[in-house]
């Protein structure tokens, strides 16, 4: 009896453990859900700005720079290249710990075929975009280019998750961080300070070793939620400084660059 009772109450404790983890995944993976969400507003946003003519050199953004409304458009547009980073982020911080399939990689270029023919062909049936045999042919080739194609660079990224995870799978934490200092120096301190030609593929695999390193050696303050707030808080207001004073000194020497230290 006593022997039915302990395994019964093992049994229970394991299925505790078990609900526990669980309810703690989905909701680890609800808050990444809305990350998502809200990342993509801000992408969205970035493009409105961006892309509808507001911000060039003779559009009204920079006909009064300073004005409220151009501030109001500078700062609801600072955040593309920030969304790009949370999406491959979280790709890092997942794949890290799996494998790539074929499944996964057609899954990904048939989404991206989908959306692409599908409204390729709206715009050309509604007159949007007129009809030529070039431009129509090219909505069956998955991409182009990848100088500035997100799609084409993330794809050609995702096939080189296999070695990037080789890479990592064979490094301490101690090389591990030895290798992010040397990115970080040459993508995000020589590229502020100087000029770095870079591309899509090869900052993604960038922010793949950063997230990875997330993953694999999780700290402490990983989970402080009043700390990881609070840092959260003082980037996103850097960041809003940095638009206003690069839009002041634009002004004062007649460039456009608000978005010089956001990208």
């Amino acid at each position: 009896k006593k022997m039915i009772e302990g395994e019964l109450s093992n049994k229970n404790n394991t299925t505790q453990e078990e609900v526990t983890i669980t309810a703690k995944k989905k909701l680890r993976d609800s808050n990444l859900e809305l990350f998502r969400i809200i990342t993509m507003l801000l992408i969205v946003a970035h493009h409105y700005v961006v892309n509808s003519g507001l911000t060039a050199p003779d559009g009204p953004i920079f006909a009064n720079q300073l004005s409220g409304d151009s501030i109001f458009l500078l700062l609801t547009g600072a955040w593309g290249k920030i969304g790009i980073n949370c999406f491959v982020l979280i790709t890092g911080y997942f794949m890290c710990k799996s494998e790539i399939t074929a499944t996964k990689l057609l899954k990904l270029v048939f989404e991206i075929m989908l959306y692409k023919i599908v409204i390729g062909l709206i715009f050309i049936l509604s007159g949007y975009q007129p009809f030529e045999w070039k431009s129509f042919l090219k909505l069956f080739v998955p991409f182009t280019s990848v100088k500035h194609d997100f799609v084409a660079c993330f794809i050609l990224f995702f096939l080189f998750i296999p070695f990037l995870n080789i890479l990592l799978k064979n490094l301490d934490e101690r090389k591990h961080i030895y290798l992010l200092i040397m990115c970080s120096l040459t993508y995000i301190l020589f590229g502020t300070v100087h000029r770095v030609e870079m591309n899509y593929v090869s900052w993604f695999m960038v922010l793949y070793i950063i997230a990875s390193y997330i993953r694999l050696y999780p700290k402490k303050w990983m989970s402080n939620l009043k700390f990881c707030g609070l840092m959260l808080l003082l980037m996103v207001i850097m960041s809003v400084l940095s638009v206003l004073v690069c839009a002041w000194l634009g002004v004062k020497m007649g460039k456009n660059v608000p978005f010089y230290f956001v990208t």
